[in-house]
């Protein structure tokens, strides 16, 4: 398993669920100059990582080792965001997923879905900095900046990433913008709060065709809006699920949404734990190692949710997926194909799939950390494997409103040949 490339594609569907939204400004610093603060919030880590985090051929007693490594990184990192940094370093030499540290203002963040900035989703290209995404109410869609459009310079310089763009809320920033008939303009932009909800969409692709966005499985999910647009969807005769930059989120709602596809299942995978990998030790005698036998041998399975608000829908399935579809996508998209024949389409997915609980690590700081395994029913462990799509097709390199698609593409040609 290349652990290097798997954290690679981590790290991507990370800044992929967060939607590249340029954060929040925040003068105020937990561990600015504070040792006696950083001993205690690694205490703490230490105490969650190595008495409570579970993978199975993971030593995570490991850790004091991992942490000494990084310790004079740690010892000179001057604000929150650089301790974090130095702390993930010393998480990922385990090489699994679902192993991560935040900051206060990154778990605010997440606890409200809303941040304060201009509001946009961002791609660094050679030239400057493209907007691929803009938040809609927030600072940049209420200027008329557009996706597609290329931010050049941030206060009267050339643009270096996101540099210049962050700030307290109720500042100003100046940027100067070219548009994609070339023409330059600029525009002053006061910076304010603003949701990172993102509400899932059904779109209609033909006639017999729509695609149902869902752009996360984490809190901000909407069972409810997702039922309402499952009972739109009844009236295509196909239906492409869109998961592509879904990072995952939390099982209930992936078990809400594979309720709308999968009638009366008996289970679509097994979650393996420390009592599960114990308890088939002692009863079998059979190795910890055999995952695929351990999942067999549990009755204990990951079952889809009855549907109750809207039926389940009985026509042909695409389910699109690239690298940053993680966790619970990931889950999903290996169920569809197994248990109702859905095709995937894509690239490879990101392989991150543990069970996971983010925790308090002190000072407002957050731990997230792996509880448990997954085997999907046919035996597939997906934790740094992924997804492998039945039809490969790349992303484009920029994905824009109205430009061409061409994963969306090959996903409707396909219905066209089995229709």
């Amino acid at each position: 398993m290349n652990y290097k490339k798997l954290r690679s594609r981590l790290a991507a569907a990370s800044l992929a669920i967060t939607l590249l939204l340029v954060p929040a400004f925040s003068s105020a610093q937990t561990v600015d100059t504070k040792p006696e603060v950083k001993k205690e919030i690694l205490a703490k880590v230490s105490d969650l990582i190595t008495t409570r985090a579970y993978v199975p051929g993971i030593d995570f007693s490991k850790w004091p080792a991992f942490l000494d490594g990084e310790k004079a990184k740690l010892d000179a990192s001057k604000d929150d965001d650089e301790f974090a940094r130095d702390v993930n370093e010393a998480l990922q030499k385990f090489g699994a997923s679902h192993v991560f540290f935040t900051t206060p203002r990154s778990a605010e963040i997440r606890r409200t879905s809303s941040t304060v900035g201009i509001g946009i989703s961002s791609l660094t290209t050679d030239d400057g900095l493209l907007v691929v995404r803009t938040v809609p109410g927030a600072p940049a869609d209420k200027a008329g900046l557009v996706p597609g459009d290329l931010i050049v310079e941030v206060a009267g310089k050339k643009v270096e990433g996101i540099k210049g763009i962050p700030g307290p809320e109720g500042t100003q920033v100046k940027l100067k913008v070219k548009h994609q008939n070339g023409q330059f303009q600029e525009f002053t932009l006061t910076r304010a709060a603003f949701s990172t909800k993102r509400p899932e969409e059904l779109v209609e692709v033909n006639k017999d065709t729509a695609k149902l966005n869902v752009y996360t499985f984490d809190f901000t999910y909407s069972r409810e809006n997702v039922d309402n647009l499952m009972k739109k969807a009844q009236k295509y005769k196909n239906l492409i699920l869109d998961l592509r930059d879904n990072g995952g989120g939390a099982v209930v709602n992936l078990q809400h949404l594979l309720g709308l596809f999968i009638p009366n299942d008996d289970g679509v995978g097994t979650f393996v734990d420390r009592r599960m990998v114990s308890s088939f030790e002692e009863e079998t005698g059979g190795s910890d190692k055999d995952l695929a036998a351990i999942a067999k041998w549990s009755p204990r399975k990951l079952r889809p949710f009855p549907a109750l608000d809207a039926p389940v829908y009985k026509g042909k399935v695409v389910v699109l997926v690239n690298q940053f579809s993680g966790s619970a996508s990931e889950i999903c998209a290996e169920a569809l194909r197994d248990e109702i024949g859905a095709q995937v389409v894509g690239s490879k997915s990101a392989g991150a799939v543990l069970v996971s609980v983010i925790v308090p690590a002190s000072h407002g700081f957050m731990l997230q950390y792996p509880l448990a395994d997954y085997i999907t029913i046919k035996g597939q462990r997906l934790e740094g494997n992924g997804v492998t799509p039945d039809v490969e097709v790349s992303d484009a390199k920029y994905r824009l409103p109205n430009a061409p698609d061409p994963v969306l593409e090959k996903a409707e040609t396909l219905f066209t040949k089995t229709n």
